[in-house]
């Protein structure tokens, strides 16, 4: 199959087609890979903001494991968004993530760690915030207020339409913040277009996450540990998972190599508050899981499609950027099942159709109201810093005009509407350049 060529013009509305071939075989350029990092510490504070010194509602551990885990990632080449990341209330947090989000770029890897208090209640798991006011939660409902859902996080971050979000959540603890709250992180539901999510818990349902190991506080002062270097308070799975994070494998096996040591680590955790047998076992848990088994978080190549394209695209739907035997199975699937029953084939023709187009990289801005076109190939059909404001879907019985609230509604067209014949598409955008006036380009019709 051949793909068509085209040509811009600068001043018209025109017409591109859904009836593409896939594209040519070309090199995959690395995703971007961002980082989200929050330490939550100190849950009952002084009235001018100092924390309560004994506090058992206060932690010790996240304020040094978020910078740990900061610098270290930033070490793997991930770009860390939030610059702040101690201490947030939850109004606080939803807003960094929301500004985080709209940095982050379509097709990218997106790693969440999440230190400080956490529980669940019914089918919900929450990251506590700390209060506003510094005063302790009075109660599971104060607290549940200022919390913030696992599942909205993971819906704020997958608003940019990223093709990986990792979990890495160190919450709970050996009692509870408030009576009456679970401690237990339970199984998530997560209603989102993301196809790999992965969510690693530091501590299973009903387990313990140990703050420190030994006393951190003899004077106030650190307790010693000793860590790449640097003497601080870390919490047990930070401990070990942070000794094990920049090794060259793949995440699942690092993950498996830190429950072993943070089981061993919380033996000595236990003797030290006399929990006898299991009840002070710590065990790391994978709490939810779709994530290809060979991502890295310290070598991008061993996840890229274009080393992979024997990959069934069932498991990785990149692999239909390249290959058009792939694209043809899951257009053939679309059609016996429809678009939204499959979110397989959804994904390997939406791969597809922005790799047609010369996309390799969208974001949204939702103040502009429409899909950025941030990274392009050099034969791309838009300009980098193309604003997509509108789609027109028209067949032999009418047309329809389409605007988009959130990336994946664009997403959902081109997955639908890509190589079906009979459809053509017209897309409205802007260029800075162009002065705010709506240009296109033109197609041929399938």
């Amino acid at each position: 199959m051949l793909r068509r060529t085209t040509h811009w013009l600068k001043t018209a509305l025109i017409a591109l087609t859904a009836g593409l071939c896939a594209a040519p075989l070309v090199a995959q350029s690395a995703p971007d890979r961002f980082a989200f990092v929050v330490g939550n510490s100190s849950y009952e504070r002084r009235a001018d903001g100092q924390p309560i010194k004994g506090s058992s509602l206060n932690l010790y551990s996240p304020h040094y494991d978020a910078s740990k885990y900061v610098e270290v990632l930033d070490g793997m080449g991930w770009k860390v968004l939030n610059e702040v990341p101690f201490d947030r209330t939850a109004a606080g947090l939803e807003n960094e993530l929301d500004a985080a989000a709209r940095q982050i770029t379509s097709g990218s890897e997106v790693v969440f760690v999440f230190n400080g208090h956490g529980f669940s209640q019914g089918t919900s798991n929450y990251l506590v915030g700390v209060p506003d006011d510094g005063e302790r939660y009075a109660s599971v409902g104060d607290m549940r207020a200022g919390s913030i859902k696992l599942s909205d996080v993971v819906a704020r971050l997958a608003e940019a339409n990223p093709a990986r979000i990792i979990l890495i959540i160190n919450a709970c603890g050996d009692e509870a913040l408030v009576d009456g709250a679970s401690l237990a992180p339970t199984k998530p539901r997560f209603d989102t277009s993301v196809e790999e999510v992965l969510v690693l818990y530091s501590s299973s349902p009903k387990g313990v996450a140990f703050d420190f190991v030994d006393s951190p506080d003899l004077e106030g002062e650190k307790d010693g540990f000793d860590l790449g270097g640097e003497v601080a308070v870390h919490s047990v799975f930070s401990r070990a998972f942070l000794s094990f994070m920049e090794n060259d494998e793949p995440l699942l096996t690092v993950f498996a190599e830190t429950r072993i040591e943070v089981e061993k680590i919380s033996r000595r955790a236990a003797d030290f508050r006399n929990m006898p047998g299991r009840q002070g076992l710590q065990i790391p848990h994978v709490l939810f899981d779709t994530i290809n088994g060979q991502f890295n978080l310290a070598d991008v190549s061993g996840t890229l499609s274009s080393t992979s394209l024997g990959t069934d695209w069932r498991h990785d739907p990149q692999v239909c950027r390249f290959s058009p035997d792939s694209l043809q199975e899951a257009l053939a699937l679309r059609a016996q099942t429809g678009i939204d029953n499959n979110s397989q084939a959804r994904a390997c023709i939406l791969a597809a159709a922005l790799a047609d187009m010369g996309i390799e990289k969208l974001g949204f801005d939702s103040s502009l109201g429409g899909v950025i076109v941030v990274q392009t190939t050099p034969d791309a059909l838009f300009g980098r810093g193309d604003l997509i404001t509108r789609l027109t879907v028209s067949n032999s019985e009418g047309s329809e005009k389409l605007r988009f609230k959130q990336l994946s509604d664009f997403a959902g067209v081109l997955a639908q509407y890509f190589n079906e014949p009979g459809h053509k598409l017209v897309f409205s955008w802007k260029n800075e350049e162009a002065e705010g006036k709506k240009s296109g380009f033109k197609g041929i019709e399938y």
